[in-house]
């Protein structure tokens, strides 16, 4: 097994723009606290710059992001995703590119979650708030304000006639909306 690097990927790039620039090898290593050799292989490309230890990630850094971007688009919205609806959404993105799927019963577990969690340190898990009714209650303000947000989201998104079709009106009632649903991890 390769020992763990001592050194970060900055120190690394530092590095390589030192030699680039005209430092020998030695000194540059010696500066950024990289390993003389590794440095070398990097910059005359016989390893990859960057590179990352362990197996590719199942999700491209692209697909990656496009998800974290969900997730925080979501929890802007008030809906925040939850563990296992996160599960479920990389199950379809996986079945939708017809990838290769190493996880038990087609679906990612524990063990990919915390590794996902690690590699995007400012998505974080925690537990959701339920509100009683008084701190729940609405005011006038908070219904315009919320109108303006919704309008806001739909301008920025190039969505602003969504609220103009008359399909898309509903009619209800306190009876369908769960004021104070059961605490679940987010």
């Amino acid at each position: 097994m390769a020992p763990k690097k001592n050194y970060t990927p900055h120190q690394m790039c530092l590095a390589m723009e030192a030699v680039r620039k005209g430092d020998s090898y030695s000194a540059a290593a010696e500066k950024y606290g990289v390993p003389r050799m590794t440095l070398r292989n990097k910059v005359t490309g016989k390893s990859p710059a960057v590179c990352h230890m362990g197996p590719p990630t199942l999700l491209s850094m692209n697909e990656e992001a496009i998800l974290k971007e969900w997730l925080f688009a979501m929890a802007e919205r008030h809906s925040p995703i939850g563990k296992e609806q996160l599960l479920d959404s990389v199950q379809l993105i996986i079945k939708s590119a017809n990838k290769k799927n190493p996880f038990t019963n087609d679906r990612p577990g524990r063990k990919w979650f915390d590794l996902f969690l690690k590699r995007h340190p400012e998505i974080s898990e925690r537990v959701s708030q339920n509100l009683t009714t008084s701190r729940e209650s609405v005011k006038e303000e908070h219904i315009v304000k919320w109108f303006a947000d919704v309008e806001k989201y739909l301008e920025e998104n190039n969505l602003p006639k969504v609220l103009k079709d008359p399909t898309r009106i509903f009619n209800t009632d306190e009876s369908a909306f769960f004021l104070n649903p059961k605490l679940k991890r987010v």
